[in-house]
């Protein structure tokens, strides 16, 4: 589906789930309300570029280490605080250097010595996930936020979330990156990479460049989700890791690779917050929760596959 197509579809959708939850639960559009939805749905539309630019290269890719990365990124952030008097731009870049140091080891696995990616993601994950607990069973590091890492993560500027602020920035650097040269050559590596090759592409190097990127951003996320809720704790960034395929998907992201529609995939992260937070306001049963979003995803896979065949 074209994203001339996809777009505004998305954006029906989401007011149409704003028109339902205002009738059922009257209040639900309010300020404050959509104000909240924007700072949850600012991660997992994070989270949704860290899949963007590794599904794009092709390979059937995913990046199933990205919870795993984002809670290393959020200790790793924490420790530095507690080292350098609560430096939060220290913090911040620590947490996504070490990100991108677990990211360029998946690219290594992945596109050096040929791992499938959902295998080395996986196992990277497990490694990540084992140490993390070592450590902090064993070392105790810090795990406060800083105020400052808050207030970027978890306040408001004239009603506005500051994390809202950051996300836009990286959109904008996100879409300048996937219509630069780099991004070209990324995509093109995804759809058809032997053209590629043969037209000069290293389509190794821009693969593994893809893994490293998506663990760059999910130390970063890491960090900032450690503002959000205050503390870095094991597990932080696992619930996150079905969901940003889950808005890939819908986004408008082919897993045959080539196509990286990333405000499909903004859209698509604003439509399953306010759609979860619907269901959790109508206190409705996991099951049933489970059920609609798995139904949703289905019903945006097949409108896909229709639309191509028309």
């Amino acid at each position: 589906m074209k994203s001339t197509v996809r777009i505004p579809m998305l954006i029906g959708v989401l007011l149409a789930l704003f028109a339902i939850g205002q009738m059922v639960l009257p209040g639900f559009i309010g300020s404050a309300q959509i104000a909240n939805q924007l700072k949850i749905a600012a991660f997992l539309g994070l989270f949704g570029l860290c899949q963007t630019v590794v599904i794009a290269t092709g390979g059937q890719g995913l990046d199933l280490s990205v919870g795993a990365v984002a809670t290393l990124g959020a200790f790793v952030g924490t420790s530095t605080l507690a080292l350098t008097d609560g430096n939060t731009a220290a913090a911040i870049l620590v947490a996504t250097a070490a990100g991108l140091l677990a990211g360029s080891l998946n690219g290594l696995g992945i596109a050096g010595l040929g791992v499938p990616p959902l295998v080395a993601t996986l196992a990277s994950a497990s490694v990540i996930d084992g140490g993390l607990v070592l450590a902090v069973s064993q070392l105790h590091p810090a795990i406060a936020a800083s105020p400052a890492l808050v207030s970027i993560a978890a306040l408001t500027s004239a009603g506005v979330p500051n994390i809202l602020i950051v996300w836009g920035a990286l959109t904008v650097a996100a879409l300048w990156f996937l219509h630069s040269f780099w991004g070209v050559r990324l995509r093109a590596t995804g759809s058809n990479p032997v053209t590629a090759y043969l037209s000069g592409t290293n389509t190794r190097f821009f693969r593994g460049l893809a893994y490293a990127l998506s663990g760059g951003i999910a130390g970063l996320s890491g960090a900032l989700l450690t503002g959000y809720v205050s503390q870095a704790f094991l597990g932080l960034g696992n619930a996150y890791v079905l969901t940003s395929v889950v808005v890939a998907a819908i986004g408008g992201v082919a897993l045959e690779g080539g196509r990286a529609p990333y405000l499909g995939v903004v859209c698509a992260a604003v439509i399953m917050t306010v759609l979860i937070s619907l269901l959790t306001a109508l206190q409705m049963a996991e099951a049933g929760r489970q059920i609609i979003l798995g139904s949703t995803l289905l019903a945006f896979l097949l409108l896909d596959r229709i639309l191509k065949w028309v």
